[in-house]
């Protein structure tokens, strides 16, 4: 296989709305974190699958354990990813590896095991460029999420971070918004009807309706003027993962008349 190869295919920039921002700690007043960026598995495995094709990749995993300084026990994932070159009619892998999480730890070893051994890919290796970012969050339940103007920060400067690593060409990180906060298209807007309300300290949980079809979802505070029956209109909502899946996130939204 030429060294080169792959290395410019897969280490092209990644369109703004795959790159997600993980914080890595929040300040003791629980209001300011440091967040980087980085790929899910889906984005890398979507690259793997257009630039050589579904058939000519795999991946495979095997446990990894060690023992630390202190004599505990280490449990890690390793994964290999493997390219098949026509050429020499072999498969080439590239192995890394990753400790077992805090959370799902089986599950969330392979995950950062698979992303590190597709950064020996050159998959997003450009991330490492990236400085941790000042950002403002909120809490939700035991949790910390980026708000949404800090999010909106962090798109800006992605995008200008990619243009300086690649040039102004580079302009795929930059072609759309967010498709997360950016609503339908529609000529008039459309109008839900609130079924259900239920409202927390701080937080609010809220079924509405359209044509039959019925939304869940959740926004911080407690807004009084949303009660049954309330139209709201001009709705926008964004997925947020969280330890047990993924909600819908109502940002913004005006009352109907």
């Amino acid at each position: 296989m030429d060294k080169n190869k792959y290395l410019e295919e897969f280490g092209k920039p990644f369109p703004r709305d795959d790159v997600k921002w993980r914080l890595q700690n929040v300040d003791e007043q629980k209001s300011v974190g440091r967040a980087v960026p980085y790929l899910d598995a889906r984005a890398i495995a979507d690259r793997l699958d257009s630039v050589v094709g579904q058939n000519r990749w795999r991946d495979d995993y095997r446990e990894w354990r060690g023992i630390d300084k202190n004599g505990k026990p280490i449990y890690a994932q390793l994964c290999t990813i493997y390219i098949y070159d026509e050429e020499l009619g072999e498969w080439i892998g590239k192995t890394d590896g990753a400790e077992n999480t805090d959370r799902e730890p089986i599950k969330g070893g392979l995950s950062d095991a698979f992303k590190r051994a597709a950064v020996k890919w050159n998959i997003g290796r450009y991330l490492y460029q990236f400085n941790a970012e000042k950002v403002s969050v909120k809490k939700w339940g035991k949790n910390f999420y980026i708000t949404d103007d800090a999010q909106a920060e962090l798109d800006r400067i992605y995008a200008d971070t990619v243009a300086k690593i690649f040039g102004n060409e580079a302009g795929e990180a930059k072609q759309k918004p967010p498709a997360s906060e950016k609503p339908p298209e529609n000529k008039e807007a459309p109008v839900f009807e609130i079924n259900a309300v239920e409202t927390q300290v701080d937080k609010s949980a809220l079924i509405f309706s359209r044509n039959g079809t019925r939304y869940k979802a959740y926004m911080q505070g407690v807004d009084k003027r949303l009660q049954n029956g309330t139209r709201i209109t001009n709705v926008r909502i964004k997925r947020h993962k969280t330890p047990v899946g993924e909600c819908n996130i109502l940002t913004s939204y005006d009352i109907a008349a």
